[in-house]
């Protein structure tokens, strides 16, 4: 045994150093993040009644990474407390620290290297597979990620697992049916013009049997997205496909669109799009699922601040959402930036009501708007406001009486400076 572990080990340094010479340098990185946010909410991601209270309070994300760095090895941590103000009262002995990200990244070769360990995951632009940065938490996973990159293509394959315990027997996973007991990703992204970029993702995400452990439902999404780019105006088009099974065992067939132009003139930038999400027909049930679902991705971004529709398909009872909008954004200096975000949201599919009745599909409008000042190189302060103007197709898909105009608005710091680096020549 003693042996094994003595080849493996030696591969493991091989394969991180290679036959170089063990004189090198050595590079230590240490940051910081505080990111203060105080919010107040009115209907914000929950229908609320009339009747209810609105809710006021504050919340911080303090952060600290460290990266050290050899010519063919990296090691990287990150720490963080999350809580709101006040949560654990002035002589807690409450413990908000958490992992946020530890991993080991080591180079094979010239274009191929490998990271190991619990790490965010942030492909295309985030709507399937994020980090979810807005989220105080955020997100990230437990595994494996294998690298090609070349100037003209870069190939990640990521392998992830989840388990409770580190038991003598079994691989028992308590949160089965809310979190995937294994996922596998490939992503391929290839520059095929210097105008021309096209991204192509596979992966497959597998959930326990609730009764049986040794039985797995796998779902497969399959798609890509493709950047074309003609002097100031970017043409962006999305398109991916679901199939398998969901965690209860249904089948699933689902399908998902996003077509956007994006127009930057001078100091405005102008987007206008919609993207589409496949729902059931529920005046003409089958035995199949077609609601897609937007996987481990960030929904702030994608489909209005206030967060009325982030969980698909329970937001809108499995009857997929059609979603235009228009973003305008205004950069006036490299210190001032504002945004207004514009969205109509409409039922993809037909949602029947507690009487039967198909429900109509427009759900109402929503309007975003958000302010962002760089004070300097690490700090930086933004504000922003959210309303939404529902309609009563949205209480019946939600099932509550809402208030007349749901709305939320936020000012939140951030602090991000470098604390320490340090380079030197390291003898081994």
């Amino acid at each position: 045994m003693k042996t094994l572990l003595f080849y493996i080990g030696l591969v493991f340094f091989n394969v991180s150093f290679g036959q170089e010479k063990l004189d090198t340098t050595q590079t230590l990185d240490v940051f910081l993040e505080y990111r203060p946010r105080f919010e107040y909410r009115e209907g914000f991601k929950q229908p609320i009644k009339d009747s209810s209270t609105s809710s006021f309070f504050a919340s911080h994300r303090a952060r600290i990474s460290l990266d050290f760095e050899l010519k063919r090895f990296k090691f990287h941590s990150s720490i963080q407390d999350v809580r709101a103000w006040g949560q654990y009262g002035l002589q807690s002995n409450a413990n908000s620290l958490s992992v946020f990200e530890i991993y080991v990244e080591s180079k094979i070769s010239e274009r191929w290297s490998i990271k190991l360990g619990r790490q965010a995951v942030e492909l295309d632009n985030g709507r399937l597979f994020s980090k979810a940065n807005w989220n105080q938490n955020s997100k990230a996973h437990d595994g494996i990620d294998l690298i090609y990159n070349s100037k003209r293509l870069k190939s990640q394959l990521f392998g992830f697992y989840n388990q409770s315990y580190t038991n003598s027997s079994g691989t028992y996973f308590d949160l089965y049916n809310q979190e995937y007991k294994f996922l596998f990703i490939h992503s391929l992204q290839i520059n095929i013009h210097k105008k021309i970029e096209l991204s192509v993702l596979n992966s497959l995400d597998g959930y326990e049997n609730v009764f049986h452990k040794n039985v797995f439902y796998v779902r497969g999404t399959t798609g890509f997205r493709l950047n074309v780019k003609q002097k100031n105006i970017k043409g962006i088009i999305s398109g991916y496909y679901q199939y398998g099974q969901l965690q209860n065992g249904q089948q699933i067939s689902s399908f998902y669109i996003q077509p956007e132009l994006k127009l930057t003139t001078g100091k405005i930038t102008t987007r206008l799009g919609a993207e589409l999400l496949s729902g059931d027909d529920q005046s003409n049930p089958t035995s199949f699922s077609h609601s897609f679902s937007t996987l481990y991705g960030v929904s702030f971004k994608f489909n209005g601040n206030i967060n009325y529709f982030t969980s698909f398909p329970k937001d809108v009872a499995n009857g997929g959402l059609l979603n235009p909008y228009l973003f305008l954004l205004y950069a006036p200096s490299k210190k001032w930036k504002i945004k207004m975000e514009q969205h109509l949201f409409y039922l993809q599919n037909n949602v029947l009501s507690s009487q039967g009745k198909t429900i109509g599909k427009y759900l109402g409008y929503e309007n975003d708007v958000k302010v962002k000042y760089n004070v300097n190189n690490f700090t930086a302060i933004q504000a922003g406001f959210s309303l939404i103007m529902t309609t009563n197709h949205l209480e019946e898909v939600r099932g509550v009486d809402l208030i007349n105009y749901p709305y939320w608005g936020y000012l939140m710091v951030t602090f991000k400076p470098q604390l320490l680096h340090s380079v030197k020549k390291a003898i081994f």
